[in-house]
């Protein structure tokens, strides 16, 4: 029995045997699952922002210290601080 002419059968894509559209929703399946894991494994741009504004605590902290350290080393070289020792009391 032959098939009538409006009645062809489908023919497949020869990429395994799928139809474009099928291999269209791989495609897009494929980048969004791509697109999630870079979401999930990339820093956030909050803990960007944390890192420097720590940095730059760091910074102001060390530069007072030093700042600290020369007025005194300042002093001392000027004669206008003196160190003395005293006994401990117990």
């Amino acid at each position: 029995m032959q098939t009538p002419p409006s009645h062809e059968p489908e023919k497949k894509s020869p990429i395994f045997g799928t139809s474009i559209g099928d291999l269209g929703v791989v495609v897009i399946a494929l980048l969004c699952t791509i697109t999630l894991l870079m979401i999930l494994f990339s820093p956030s741009p909050f803990q960007k922002l944390e890192r420097a504004q720590a940095q730059q605590e760091k910074e102001r902290v060390l530069k007072e210290q030093a700042e600290r350290q020369r007025k005194i080393d300042e002093a001392v070289a000027t004669g206008e601080v003196s160190v003395g020792i005293t006994p401990h009391k117990h």
